[in-house]
């Protein structure tokens, strides 16, 4: 299957939005908690099978003078998103996914013989997706994920230190 170089073009250019408002966010949300923030941009080349070599940024980011972390776009295609966000730091690394209401994570199929839907069903695969948006993927919980907010700025910390 082959897709138009605009189309991908374009998804990249989303993508490459999408993380700067991620990182706009999260240093917001940082220093409205009281932290101090220093930013450090840099390039990064990424290559994905789809859409081969592309261009995008990722940002060092030294919160209070002593924690160090690493927002770095990981890949616009994935199986159930579109688009992940890796945020590291001393004590490993935390998945944030951009999903969107409403797309089916699992879709069952039942066949008559002669290979016929009879009936179709599907669900999301995360139940608690509200609205699209970017979401915290703790590998921890089962099927949970949490939406980006201030709320879980405090907590994605202390998992990081």
């Amino acid at each position: 299957m082959s897709i138009p170089r605009e189309k991908i073009e374009h998804e990249i250019s989303w993508f490459n939005g999408e993380v700067q408002k991620f990182k706009d966010l999260f240093i917001t949300w940082l220093r409205e908690l009281g932290h101090k923030v220093e930013i450090f941009e840099e390039n990064l080349e990424k290559v994905e099978e789809l859409s081969g070599p592309y261009k995008t940024k990722q940002y060092n980011l030294q919160i209070d003078g002593e924690l160090n972390l690493l927002l770095r776009p990981y890949a616009i295609w994935l199986i159930g998103a579109k688009g992940r966000i890796d945020v590291t730091g001393p004590s490993g690394s935390e998945k944030f996914v951009f999903l969107t209401v409403g797309v089916p994570g699992i879709i069952n199929e039942i066949k008559d013989s002669n290979g016929a839907v009879i009936k179709q069903s599907s669900r999301q695969f995360f139940k608690n997706v509200d609205e699209t948006n970017w979401y915290w993927y703790d590998d921890s919980s089962y099927r949970r994920v949490s939406k980006f907010s201030k709320e879980i700025i405090e907590p994605l910390l202390e998992r990081l230190q």
